[in-house]
Formats: C-alpha cells, structure tokens, sequence
C-alpha cells in the first residue's frame, strides 16, 4: 500500500470505520450517520478525503468502494483483524504459535472474536462439563490432540452413536495411552461407519484443537512447552473454517487406523516406536505392487 494511502486511511479513525462499512457493501448517508454514529458534518470531509484518493465514489445515491478502494479494504480489514486479535488478550503472543502453519497465521484474523476460557484453578482435572455439554449436540466433531483427555471419550462415543461424523486425531504417546485404558471403547469406535481414528507422531507444537459445526477451540502450548488447561473458543463460521484448515492439515500428515487389524499393528509396534516406519513400509509395499501390475 502506497504511504499516502496509508496516511489516507489510518490516520482518521472516522475514515477507517467508514472504508471498512462501505466494504461490506455500499451505503446512503443516513445509513452511515445511522451505523458510525456521526454528524453529516463530522463525516463529509472524511468522505470527500476518501473520494480524492480514488478509494470511494458516490453512485446512484449511495457511496461505495471504488476497485482500488476494494483492494485497500481487502489489506485493512485484515490488519484491523490481527490487531483486534492481539489487543483481545495476549494468549497469541504468550504462546507458541509453530504448530500453525504460515498460510493460516497470515489469515489469524479468521479467529479475531476468539474468547479465552480458563480452567477453575480448584477443579482443573475435572471435566469441563460447559465444552461438553456445548459439544454434545454437534453435527461433526473433529478433534486432534496431542494431551491426554479421557473425560472426552464420553462425548466422543455418544456422538458416535447418534451417528454424528466423529474424527479424530491423537498422538502416538496419546493413543498408546487410550488403548492402555480404555482398549474395548476405542476399538469400538475405530469400526463404527461414521467414525475416524488417526494417528500422528509426538512433538506437535499444538495442544488440543476441536471444531463442530458449533464452534471450534484451539489449545497451544507456552513458549516453554507447557500447558495451563486455557482455550480459545469461537463459534463465528470464518474461525470454524479457519479451524477446519488446520484440522485438514494435520489429518494429511496422520495415519488412519482402520479396524481391528490397525490397532493391533499399532499396540505390537508402539513400545519400539515402529509404527510410522512399518506403516510406511505397508503403503509402499503396496504402492508398488499396484505399480507392477500397470506395468504389465
């Protein structure tokens, strides 16, 4: 953005509100004294700035963004996000952020009416029975964590069995904790029809992620590796998106564990830390075998 379009738009807070009003779509003067609470006379000068700089034009009775007023507003809408974000609180700043990749930082603003929830000092090993019992009427739950959390295997096999779409995505060392404790439960939710297990390597930077149609919940751990049972929680429709990515992400980079068989490779194999590598070994064995048989 060109600096004298920068001192256009952020050196007026009243030409800002207004740039970002008309991006969502145009508007007449009494719906913009309405909406910014203004004066005819506060507000025309600001509109008559915006209008010199090529970034507002009035037509047919109502202003809106010109092309380039569109591209302005595309840049600043995003900034004001993002500052929106940080100014909330400084969870995003006290922790770390390595688990998102850079595609979904630079969109962080997706998430800006985040709010933090706090575990109650006193019950922090209890469950959170507010999240479940929000959760428990979803239409999808998809969960990825890398923190052991039994008090959510409940949920998990109730929306199962009200054939809700259930995904999710534990850790090695998580799962291996799973099948120690509760080996019946998961391997009846591992063969349901509308039922996803996966499973990924330790050492991913994010704590626990969960999105539904009813909102999402992201979970990261400090910049020492620690975690305080803190979340952000949103139920806006572009942070549940911008949840879904990620989920997405890790989902790419995760190991179905399909059925029985799937789960007693992984029990043989997570003492010696082998079931990525024998895994692997699986997909390509098959790969070239489909590869052979092109061949011929």
């Amino acid at each position: 953005m060109q600096p004298e379009l920068i001192d256009v738009v952020f050196r007026s807070q009243k030409r800002r509100d207004l740039l970002l009003l008309l991006g969502e779509e145009p508007r007449t003067m009494e719906e913009i004294k309405t909406l910014l609470d203004v004066s005819p006379t506060a507000i025309l000068p600001q509109i008559k700035r915006l209008t010199d700089s090529n970034l507002v034009i009035q037509k047919n009775g109502s202003y809106e963004l010109t092309d380039m007023g569109e591209q302005v507003f595309k840049k600043v809408r995003s900034l004001v996000d993002v500052l929106t974000l940080v100014e909330k609180n400084n969870y995003w700043i006290e922790h770390d952020l390595d688990g998102i990749p850079q595609y979904l930082l630079d969109r962080i603003g997706d998430i800006k009416d985040c709010n933090l929830i706090k575990a109650d000092p006193s019950q922090i090993f209890e469950p959170n029975t507010e999240l479940l019992n929000f959760f428990s009427s979803s239409r999808y739950l998809m969960v990825f964590s890398s923190f052991y959390r039994p008090e959510f295997l409940p949920l998990y096999s109730k929306l199962a069995r009200l054939e809700s779409e259930v995904s999710l995505i534990f850790t090695e060392s998580v799962l291996e904790k799973f099948l120690h404790n509760y080996e019946r439960k998961i391997r009846k939710f591992a063969t349901m029809e509308n039922t996803e297990l996966s499973v990924c390597k330790d050492g991913v930077k994010i704590a626990e992620l969960i999105v539904s149609d009813r909102g999402m919940m992201i979970s990261l751990f400090d910049s020492q590796g620690r975690f305080y049972h803190e979340y952000m929680y949103c139920s806006e429709p572009q942070a549940i998106s911008w949840a879904r990515e990620l989920f997405d992400l890790y989902k790419s980079r995760a190991l179905k564990v399909e059925g029985e068989k799937s789960i007693d490779s992984f029990i043989c194999t997570s003492e010696n830390g082998t079931f990525f590598e024998s895994e692997m070994l699986n997909l390509h064995t098959d790969v070239s075998k489909i590869l052979m048989h092109l061949q011929h």
